[in-house]
């Protein structure tokens, strides 16, 4: 016999994550385009950083921690504000 409940018809399943708002981490303009940051999280799948122009989503990378992707859009703002090609 199998001391595992989660099999049985009478199991209650954990409790879904809770949604949580979007964090916006930081804004860029730079000549006639906004650049902006935000993480998206996904509870249990990660968080997401998004990298947008002028709204639309141009980069977007998921990961485990929230840490890394604050650093990864840190990174991306840097070298947003160093080439002039992304104008």
């Amino acid at each position: 016999m199998n001391d595992d409940d989660s099999l049985l018809w009478t199991h209650k399943p954990a409790p879904r994550c809770r949604p949580r708002p979007d964090d916006p981490l930081w804004s860029l303009q730079k000549g006639d385009v906004t650049w902006t940051a935000k993480l998206r999280y996904h509870g249990e799948y990660g968080v997401e950083a998004e990298i947008r122009r002028d709204g639309a989503v141009t980069i977007a990378r998921t990961f485990v921690l929230r840490d890394l992707a604050v650093g990864w859009a840190k990174k991306e703002r840097d070298r947003l504000e160093r080439d002039d090609s992304f104008l």
